[in-house]
């Protein structure tokens, strides 16, 4: 009786432990491994792989001349003015700061400058003794007429008057030199409208005759690129054609200009040409002086496949991407770039335009296909 007892609970347990075993939870099934065919990798859909790839496609578009060059943005000259002091004098007042709009002829700064007195003085003189030579040599002409005196006296009244308007002229046109003002105040302004882009005086201020540009006034809607061709390709640069340059601080941003001037000589240090090109900046995103690095575009029917740099990847002597055949199937290619540049190349063999491609990414895949 106890042993048919044990042999009952035995069998209960091993029942129980059966049904506890077959409640437990299932262990979860291994995620399922990429498939590749030579060259070709594939993952299946919901891959977590595939969230680190991204895909662009690949576009044609004018082989550039040349890789990227320096370059480097400038105020446009045509549209600048640097104003200065003509004469001595002492800062006033300041009626300008930086980034403020001024049109043409307006005051920017007042200086006390004694010279201005003067030059006011002396055309008063002139035009005072200009106005008695004159009246003079009408009396000359009347007493003459009448017999009165000699022709070398009317001769020498005309001379006097010829001599005090020379003078009335000159004075005139020096304070037409020196600017406008009133009294010893002198109005420094602008020939040019646009925006106060550097100011370099202050309020007390002791100013010099010719001293260095005070206020410079620009239009920075209109900018110059200032772009260095290599020798060998400055054949290909010509007037007209357009210049496409990035700056660091837009760098998902183009920027185009056009070509306005090759330089005639090459530099003999660093064997380069200068060229001038002329940018539109109606947003004012560009700043004078920003750095940036340009791509000449010429349009004599050249053309290629522009992609990412971080889709090209070397193996050897040999250059390869990864092309999209399907959705999760990418196939290794060998291609042939022509012109590299900071953040894109241009392919000429290998691809087509509209071809989808693998961008970031592609490093992953190459080392997968290597290593299964």
């Amino acid at each position: 009786m106890t042993h048919r007892l044990l042999s009952g609970l035995s069998g209960l347990s091993l029942a129980f432990g059966l049904t506890l075993s077959g409640c437990s939870k299932p262990e979860a099934a291994p995620s399922q491994a990429t498939k590749k065919a030579p060259g070709v990798i594939s993952y299946a859909p919901g891959s977590p792989e595939l969230d680190s790839i991204q895909t662009v496609v690949a576009s044609s578009s004018a082989l550039p001349i040349s890789a990227d060059l320096n370059a480097r943005v400038i105020v446009d000259e045509s549209v600048t003015s640097r104003v200065g002091a003509p004469i001595a004098g002492r800062v006033t007042r300041i009626l300008a700061d930086l980034g403020q709009a001024v049109r043409a002829g307006q005051p920017l700064a007042y200086l006390d400058a004694p010279d201005l007195a003067q030059a006011q003085a002396d055309m008063q003189k002139a035009e005072a003794d200009s106005g008695l030579k004159a009246r003079a040599l009408q009396r000359a002409h009347t007493l003459f007429s009448g017999d009165a005196i000699a022709k070398r006296e009317v001769e020498s009244a005309e001379a006097d008057a010829s001599a005090s308007a020379a003078e009335l002229r000159r004075t005139r046109l020096r304070i037409g030199n020196l600017g406008h003002g009133q009294g010893s105040a002198l109005a420094l302004t602008s020939s040019v409208s646009g925006y106060v882009i550097d100011r370099q005086l202050n309020p007390g201020q002791q100013i010099t005759a010719g001293q260095g540009p005070l206020f410079t006034v620009t239009d920075p809607k209109q900018l110059w690129l200032v772009v260095d061709v290599p020798e060998t390709s400055v054949a290909r640069a010509r007037v007209g054609e357009e210049v496409e340059f990035n700056v660091p601080a837009w760098p998902d941003r183009k920027f185009r200009g056009t070509i306005t001037q090759v330089g005639l000589a090459v530099d003999p240090t660093t064997r380069r040409v200068q060229l001038r090109g002329k940018v539109t900046n109606p947003d004012l995103a560009l700043k004078p002086e920003m750095y940036a690095r340009a791509r000449l575009v010429t349009d004599d029917g050249r053309r290629a496949i522009k992609v990412p740099n971080a889709a090209l990847f070397e193996q050897g002597m040999q250059t390869y991407l990864f092309r999209v055949e399907a959705p999760g199937q990418f196939r290794r290619i060998p291609v042939t770039v022509s012109q590299r540049g900071d953040a894109a190349s241009y392919v000429t063999a290998g691809l087509k335009d509209g071809d989808r491609i693998v961008g970031e990414g592609a490093l992953l895949l190459n080392a997968q296909l290597a290593g299964e």
